[in-house]
């Protein structure tokens, strides 16, 4: 059997492209940790983590940090074990779901590799051509219609709008952006956090009018109960996002009747592992699942595309991260229209890889041979 015998950890800093604004925080660039874990066949599995202070409390220092013990926990041992391997990582370290992720995509990357199946054969989807959603950051009510008109114009087919600032400049957001793209679009709109009960019931309620899909996380993470008594008086559907990470938040959700979705993020699952277990718990509850993003290049994304393939409850696609970059630091994977259009490819697991040129100029240590 194989084993692990070298880990490479590289901090990725990527550059967005202008100012990306939500609730929570303004994001001017995307801190990632990238893992390459070889093994004695000589193949390699790729993944990405995205930790983020005001979601999943890591950061970049502190995540790289804990990517070099996981290496070293790992050094020596058979990568085709996943759930073994998954379940020492959990056992080592309190926490750090977006280091796991990416410890976890790599693994099964490298799985699919040695079974020689694209991840999502491997995980027993089939290939499909997937829509992504295309965000919207807070701005402007004006810039944030122009914006909207533009990805409609391109052909997109649902839009993601960041609000969360105040009660009427998010209803003037909204009214502008339907009266931009007129009816048929559908729009999802997300809150980050930002509202109260009372606020979020009325903001709802003013814009059931507006061809609303669904509102993720209208309040703080910690008021499930909240969200139970927003969605029994909302005309709008409700999904957790900061509110679910694991199989027990899912669990409490779905006992509780809080929401209609899950936003399942790989960062926030630790991976595809903790992935496939939420939506299953949906599923048995009846709620449907959003696959969302963080700040992922196409390495993260063509994993969560991949595993879509495999779990057809979960119906919608937040995956267009990568639109937020100056420049790509990945190559291979899904390849990702600006309509929205996300095509798999049949190379062996999910594809995708650092760009050499990024390996040259990024922070990068190794742990093993």
């Amino acid at each position: 059997m194989p084993t692990i015998t070298k880990i490479e950890i590289i901090d990725l800093n990527i550059p967005f492209n202008h100012p990306f604004k939500i609730a929570l925080a303004v994001m001017n660039s995307a801190h990632n940790i990238i893992v390459r874990v070889h093994d004695s066949d000589g193949l390699i599995g790729v993944g990405e983590g995205v930790p983020s202070r005001f979601v999943t409390g890591e950061d970049a220092d502190n995540g790289f940090e804990s990517a070099k013990l996981y290496a070293q926990l790992l050094i020596g041992k058979n990568p085709l074990e996943i759930d073994s391997r998954l379940r020492e990582l959990e056992q080592y370290m309190l926490k750090n779901p977006a280091i796991r992720c990416a410890y976890d995509l790599a693994l099964y990357d490298l799985l699919a590799k040695h079974a020689e199946l694209p991840l999502y054969a491997l995980l027993g989807g089939t290939k499909q051509v997937l829509y992504s959603n295309r965000t919207i950051g807070i701005d402007s009510p004006d810039k944030m219609a122009k914006t909207a008109k533009q990805h409609v114009d391109n052909g997109v087919k649902a839009l993601k709008v960041k609000v969360g600032t105040g009660r009427n400049e998010d209803l003037a957001r909204i009214r502008a952006i339907r009266e931009a793209v007129g009816s048929g679009i559908p729009m999802r709109l997300d809150a980050n956090q930002a509202w109260d009960e009372i606020n979020a019931i009325n903001i709802l309620t003013t814009l059931a009018e507006y061809e609303i899909e669904v509102c993720e996380q209208p309040l703080p993470y910690w008021n499930i109960e909240g969200l139970k008594r927003v969605r029994e008086r909302s005309p709008i559907a409700i999904m957790a996002d900061e509110s679910i990470f694991d199989t027990h938040d899912a669990f409490r959700l779905a006992s509780l009747g809080a929401v209609d979705y899950f936003n399942i993020k790989l960062a926030k699952s630790a991976g595809i592992h903790g992935a496939l277990k939420i939506n299953a718990i949906g599923e048995a509850a009846g709620i449907k699942c959003m696959l969302g993003g963080m700040s992922e290049s196409l390495i993260g994304v063509s994993a969560g595309a991949h595993l879509v393939c495999a779990c057809p409850n979960i119906s919608l696609h937040d995956l267009d991260s990568p639109f937020h970059f100056a420049e790509e630091p990945s190559i291979g994977g899904v390849d990702f229209q600006p309509n929205g259009t996300v095509t798999l490819s049949d190379a062996h697991g999910h594809g995708a890889d650092v760009r050499p040129e990024w390996m040259e100029k990024s922070k990068i240590i190794v742990i093993g041979d």
